[in-house]
């Protein structure tokens, strides 16, 4: 199970913008971000990983939660479906220690392979079978009540080569593809591309001895990850994707850009 986390904290700047609103950081769904502009990131190594960005994102996640926070208890039901509990074990008959293409590297990462990695997203999005679903983009979406995709994802060969060629091109100096998130204080963008569509993708950067801390960007700690990976389902928006390719690449200086592509 996950460690709930309160969500974060409101810089000063973006509470004198947004009229200091902060969630109550009883939930892992409140805490207010904001609709500040992105910072441009950089691996440690000077190269760009980010771009700044201005988004018509919702004042934080606690305005979207707000039917949320009030509806957890009543979405228990989706609580059963979790009784998959072991499906994510499944991963050592997946083949995803193979990858794609040349294959998957990695920095000084938490996980010595994608499996690892495809076990640690299926056991989050296990761990959050009683709170509702979200749809669309982090921040710009909405919250609801019903479960479409399986909590357990299945592994898929094919997305993860196509995962695998994302990573690459990210560690050779490319831009990752899809729209970054607003990075919260301390806590760099997510890309999201393809939302609500077959060809759903979310990326990001792992630095060294970072994981499972407040400012890791793929954990749970992050408000953005949660909602595009942990608890997404569109819920009728969109198509129903049941598996899942990972891609790592070793960028350098003990980073690794890990990439997640969804499939039916």
């Amino acid at each position: 199970m996950p460690t709930w986390h309160t969500g974060g904290v409101c810089a000063l700047v973006l509470s004198s913008l947004l009229g200091g609103a902060c969630g109550d950081g009883t939930d892992p769904a409140t805490g207010s971000f904001g609709t500040a502009n992105g910072a441009t990131q950089t691996d440690g190594s000077g190269t760009s990983i980010g771009s700044g960005m201005s988004t018509s994102a919702q004042s934080g996640e606690a305005s979207g939660a707000a039917t949320s926070d009030g509806t957890t208890g009543t979405s228990g039901g989706m609580a059963g479906s979790s009784g998959t509990g072991t499906g994510a074990g499944a991963s050592s008959s997946s083949g995803a220690t193979t990858g794609a293409g040349g294959g998957p590297s990695f920095g000084q990462s938490n996980f010595g392979s994608v499996t690892e990695m495809f076990d640690y997203v299926n056991m989050e999005r296990q761990g959050y079978a009683p709170h509702d679903r979200y749809r669309g983009f982090p921040f710009q979406g909405e919250y609801h009540p019903m479960t479409t995709w399986p909590l357990v994802l299945e592994w898929d060969d094919a997305a993860a080569e196509l995962a695998q060629a994302e990573a690459d091109a990210v560690a050779g100096g490319a831009a990752p593809s899809g729209q970054p998130t607003f990075a919260n204080p301390g806590v760099e963008p997510i890309y999201v591309s393809g939302v609500n569509t077959d060809t759903y993708m979310v990326s990001g950067v792992e630095r060294p001895g970072l994981f499972e801390t407040e400012t890791c960007t793929l954990c749970n700690s992050n408000p953005f990850m949660r909602m595009a990976v942990f608890y997404h389902d569109p819920g009728g928006a969109g198509p129903v994707l049941t598996r899942i390719g990972i891609g790592a690449a070793d960028m350098g200086n003990g980073n690794t850009w890990w990439v997640f592509r969804f499939a039916p």
